[in-house]
């Protein structure tokens, strides 16, 4: 058996959120990567999942990365396990929360709020910033209106930016939603900076802006969202209590397993303080019937379809909830490969491209497959942004703007790629 012991972090996609007793501070809790080969292994690991020790970060799959959380008191318990089954692994994050204070320091360059708005790119910020940032976009560019297209569990204002050059209908029409999953701060992050380029930048690329319609949700989750950022920085859910979990700190649902088309066919679990709870029933979460009514009123415009998520550098197509390709699988992946060679030409990062199983994993309920499948949205995708990873859920705030641009180059090109096809 291999065991390798180092002081840098890597990544792989999100799933698993926090299974076990609530923590404000996650000093001393460590990052063990896994690496099972065989089905033997996997169900070792599972056997882990299914206790209350451990927070999985990412699904147990055969010969793919799987990344564990541990609370000190059980990283010897960890590591006897894992070495008593012959898994290989190493620590990948020494210390959990030395990530979360270097995550609070801005960027050196840091920039200086507008007189306007609270935002800037060069550190997180709250829904209220976002939402000022918002209400200058609207009271300053003739093309762009906001919408609140409900409340979510706690009764925050899900707002939706309308970018539309004449009314908004007319033309064909994209959809970008961010921050489904709490802890993954630089979907937001990303989503509201390319916004930005989109409306204050309109004259580079005004074709983008002519040619189409654009609505865009900085914050699918903004009740998990504000709870990642005042309580627990790892929280995953929503924070409704749907499922009734008795264990009062992992309430909530998996928004992105929530969906109404192929529900509880697989990559979910039925427990409700389970990370990957998929809800009583499909649509059990208002935060997801507020953007299915948005987007079903719509459907006959919308031409792309992308849910921005974190970590490992990756363009999922569908389907999630089987391996069997889509009909038109070839005509989604050319134009998801053009975007994604733009993505590379600007800072040089790589990101796979594939279905859903083809990289990952099962995955039914997912807001994708609803998407392609329910509102026949032909381009439909998700993305997970960076890192590969050196920071994982934990992106410093440097890297906010580089992957916010590498992002909208990967938009800029796809959408092109489909107004050309249309």
């Amino acid at each position: 058996m291999r065991v390798q012991v180092i002081i840098f972090l890597v990544g792989a996609t999100a799933a698993v959120g926090l299974s076990f007793v609530e923590v404000k501070s996650y000093k001393g809790f460590q990052v063990f990567r896994t690496y099972p080969q065989t089905q033997i292994d996997v169900v070792q690991l599972k056997a882990l999942e299914e206790g209350s020790e451990y927070s999985f970060w990412t699904d147990v799959v055969a010969k793919r990365n799987v990344d564990i959380m541990v609370a000190p008191q059980y990283a010897n318990k960890l590591k006897t396990h894992l070495e008593l089954n012959d898994i290989s692994y190493y620590v990948m994050i020494p210390d959990v929360d030395k990530l979360m204070e270097l995550e609070k320091i801005p960027a050196l360059n840091k920039e200086l709020a507008s007189a306007e708005h609270s935002m800037t790119w060069t550190e997180y910020h709250t829904l209220e910033d976002m939402y000022t940032f918002l209400d200058y976009l609207e009271a300053t560019y003739d093309f762009v209106s906001t919408e609140v297209i409900g409340q979510t569990f706690e009764g925050r204002d899900m707002r939706v930016a309308k970018v539309c050059k004449g009314e908004c209908g007319s033309k064909p029409a994209a959809w970008i939603d961010g921050g489904i999953h709490a802890r993954e701060w630089i979907s937001p992050a990303t989503v509201t900076w390319m916004l930005r380029e989109l409306v204050e930048n309109d004259a580079e690329h005004s074709d983008l802006t002519e040619n189409m319609d654009w609505y865009i949700l900085a914050s699918h989750n903004p009740d998990g969202y504000a709870y990642s950022r005042e309580t627990n920085r790892m929280w995953r859910k929503t924070r409704s209590d749907s499922g009734g979990c008795t264990n009062q700190t992992n309430q909530g649902v998996d928004a992105n397993r929530n969906w109404g088309f192929h529900w509880a066919e697989g990559g979910s679990s039925d427990d409700p303080c389970h990370g990957l709870y998929m809800g009583p029933e499909p649509f059990s979460e208002i935060e997801n019937r507020n953007v299915r009514d948005f987007i079903l009123a719509r459907k006959d415009k919308l031409i792309f379809y992308n849910s921005i998520h974190s970590y490992s550098q990756l363009i999922l197509l569908p389907w999630g909830y089987t391996r069997d390709l889509p009909e038109d699988y070839d005509d989604m992946l050319s134009v998801a490969l053009a975007g994604a060679d733009a993505l590379t030409a600007v800072h040089g990062e790589i990101y796979e491209t594939g279905c859903i199983p083809c990289v990952l994993y099962i995955a039914a309920g997912n807001s994708v497959d609803w998407a392609k499948g329910e509102a026949g949205i032909k381009y439909s995708i998700s993305m997970e942004l960076r890192d590969t990873g050196e920071y994982a859920f934990l992106l410093p705030p440097e890297q906010i703007i580089p992957t916010a641009e590498e992002t909208w180059a990967f938009h800029q090109t796809i959408m092109r790629e489909i107004l050309r096809s249309l």
